[in-house]
């Protein structure tokens, strides 16, 4: 009786052991698994300075953190790139900042998480000496009617004293790649026109100076310390949820390659050029200097968001989805 308890209890013990093996290798195969597994990242910017900005991570795409793999896209098409945001495609983006508030108006879906850029325009021309009382009775050339080019001009004009629905006459293009060869033709006398639109005329016309910097004026309008937020970056809330490390250290490269372009502008001209940046590597350097690429987080810069977004309104609030929107747009209040 003795001997078949004894041959039971080893029995016994011998599958629990088993079994506690099983488990121990079933967990270690699962946490081995977990450390294997990597997460792809989408993001998307624009061609153009927001592209210019980032170039040191698209070019040498370094590990953030370890399992995290970020797919870097630069979108050619603004209307493709809004539109995949809408959809909320990507988990990072970089976007005009209407367009983070009409998103976030939409679906609620992306926070702002900074600044990349701010304004970028200035008005431009091609006679001396000009003043603002110059412009009245002019024809001057602006992109897309009801833009934030459009919105941004015609509020800092109207603070300055001039009428703008009956003292100029603004006439549009649908995009940037169409305004230089306006301007080069001699169609234009007066444009408002961004980096690196700017430097690309200037570099075939040296008679084509800059009138006024549309930030500069912003920033005393507004009482602003930086000027009007241009470019954006936002975030898909899941991620902001889930991944705030890998969020942390993706932001703090994103500043650090903001200014890094300033004391690499060659390094940056060739990696524009292999990264598929539209805008040719002499211009590249030459527009950096004026280009207002700036990181700025959203806890120091949702001021300037307030006031850019009370002004858009005022003029129309459909360019911001409709209303102003609420503090939780923000990564951090």
């Amino acid at each position: 009786m003795k001997k078949k308890l004894s041959l039971l209890l080893v029995i016994v013990l011998s599958m629990l052991t088993l079994i506690g093996c099983g488990n121990n290798s079933a967990a270690q195969n699962e946490a081995k698994e977990q450390s294997t597994q990597t997460k792809d990242i989408k993001f998307v910017t624009p061609d153009g300075l927001t592209a210019i900005a980032v170039s040191k991570l698209i070019k040498e795409k370094p590990e953030i953190r370890p399992g995290y793999n970020v797919n870097y896209t630069i979108e050619q098409n603004s209307d493709s790139l809004v539109t995949s945001v809408m959809k909320s495609e990507p988990d990072i983006a970089i976007v005009p900042s209407n367009v983070a508030a009409t998103v976030y108006n939409k679906n609620k879906e992306y926070k702002i998480a900074g600044t990349i850029g701010f304004g970028s325009f200035y008005i431009g021309t091609t006679n001396e000496n000009q003043t603002l009382n110059d412009l009245k009775g002019k024809e001057v050339y602006n992109i897309g009617k009801g833009l934030t080019p459009d919105i941004i001009t015609k509020t800092i004009l109207k603070a300055k004293g001039i009428d703008v629905d009956k003292d100029i006459n603004f006439s549009y293009v649908n995009s940037v790649n169409e305004l230089a060869p306006v301007i080069l033709a001699g169609k234009a006398q007066y444009a408002v026109i961004p980096e690196p639109a700017l430097s690309t005329v200037q570099s075939k016309n040296d008679k084509f100076n800059v009138m006024l910097d549309l930030n500069e004026e912003w920033k005393k309008i507004n009482n602003s310390e930086y000027g009007y937020p241009q470019s954006t970056i936002i975030i898909k809330k899941e991620l902001l949820d889930k991944d705030k490390e890998f969020i942390g250290e993706f932001l703090k490269q994103v500043k650090d390659a903001t200014q890094w372009i300033y004391t690499n502008k060659e390094t940056v001209g060739s990696y524009c050029e292999e990264i598929g940046v539209s805008a040719k590597k002499p211009i590249v350097v030459k527009a950096i200097d004026k280009s207002n690429i700036k990181f700025v987080d959203i806890k120091d810069s949702n001021k300037e968001y307030k006031t850019y977004f009370e002004r858009l309104n005022e003029f129309d609030p459909k360019t911001i989805g409709g209303s102003i929107p609420d503090d939780e747009i923000f990564m951090e209040k």
